[in-house]
């Protein structure tokens, strides 16, 4: 990789979505702006979210037949591509040596050796975990809809399904589901981090952040011939609406979190937001107290899919608005309210500093 600071955008490329390049590197400066592009990845389609990881560049891409790539993080070009057996792949992660892919669309979720994905020769179809649900808001619930996977300390691996109002534990190792951390009705989880024994929702439907504790039991959840990850089941605590107050979700005509990330000392969570196209900072330094709503300011363009936070600055993906606000973060970790610089890219959907 690059000696000096850089940033991997990437997005849409079909006219459904709004057309851009693709994928694409830049170079920051000193005082962590944007500065010229230094590499691009032609033939890439749709490559929604990004993941660096075992020293690959890895994408998915969302198609009506989803894939998983491998590229290399300095030229970008493509080491391998695999088949994720599912439509509108939107998450990928490098997990104990494996890949595991989000399928939206179909629901499900796949898992690829990576070292399969690398060989050059054609891979074997990978592992497929499904487990149907569906929930109570009629045109998005209909069935099953995993949107992120997310490894843990404990070696298994977390899976929110949107369409099921569930986040899913799998055993890293043998992938038999272990347990279901169940949540509201009409949550719509979306993506996830991970807090010590907390477990930090962004519920995309009910605009809200859930709040879950991972709690012992004495005996082992019957039922799949496995412990479920040393006798625990995740219990959900309450909910704090990711807004001035629970009253604003409820009037905006659209309210929509996407990504939610800790920040590097794990004192704050931030939160973007589509419809209202806000940034969201909550302290959530004394859970399980209810995290404290600390700073609420715009994205710097429209439908803010994704955030990195890096070089105290955060860089936003405003997919609509095609374009990437760069928001300086104070002393205390919190965004300004006006971007520093702005910088075009068509339909960005995620930002991975290199």
């Amino acid at each position: 990789m690059p000696s000096t600071p850089e940033l991997f955008v990437s997005g849409y490329t079909e006219d459904g979505q709004g057309a851009g390049p693709g994928l694409a590197r830049f170079a920051l400066a000193d005082d962590g702006t944007v500065g010229e592009q230094t590499a691009a990845a032609p033939g890439m389609s749709n490559p929604s979210f990004l993941s660096m990881a075992g020293g690959v560049l890895l994408a998915a891409e969302e198609l009506a037949q989803g894939n998983v790539v491998a590229l290399d993080p300095q030229t970008l070009e493509i080491l391998g591509r695999t088949s994720s057996r599912g439509a509108d792949t939107c998450h990928v992660a490098l997990i104990d040596g494996f890949v595991w892919a989000a399928n939206y669309s179909s629901g499900n979720t796949s898992v690829t050796p990576l070292a399969q994905l690398l060989d050059g020769s054609a891979p074997e179809a990978p592992e497929l975990l499904s487990h149907p649900g569906s929930g109570p808001v009629a045109d998005r619930q209909g069935e099953s809809h995993a949107h992120q996977v997310l490894g843990t300390q404990w070696g298994t691996v977390l899976v929110a399904d949107l369409g099921a109002d569930r986040v899913d534990e799998y055993s890293a190792s043998s992938r038999v589901r272990l347990e279901s951390a169940e949540l509201p009705p009409g949550t719509g989880p979306r993506h996830m981090a991970l807090k010590g024994d907390f477990l930090l929702v962004a519920g995309e439907l009910d605009g809200h952040l859930h709040v879950l504790q991972r709690t012992p039991v004495a005996h082992v959840q019957p039922g799949n011939g496995e412990s479920n990850g040393g006798g625990h089941f995740w219990r959900w605590l309450f909910r704090t609406p990711l807004a001035e107050s629970a009253a604003d979700i409820a009037a905006a005509g659209e309210f929509f979190p996407s990504h939610i990330e800790l920040s590097p000392d794990g004192r704050l969570l931030y939160a973007a937001v589509r419809g209202p196209n806000t940034v969201v900072a909550l302290d959530v330094s004394d859970l399980p107290a209810r995290p404290k709503l600390l700073g609420l300011v715009p994205s710097g363009g429209n439908w803010p899919r994704h955030f990195a936070v890096a070089n105290n600055k955060m860089y936003v993906a405003n997919q609509l608005s095609n374009n990437i606000a760069v928001l300086e973060l104070d002393a205390a970790g919190l965004p300004g309210v006006v971007p520093t610089q702005l910088v075009d890219f068509g339909s960005p959907a995620c930002i991975v500093p290199a």
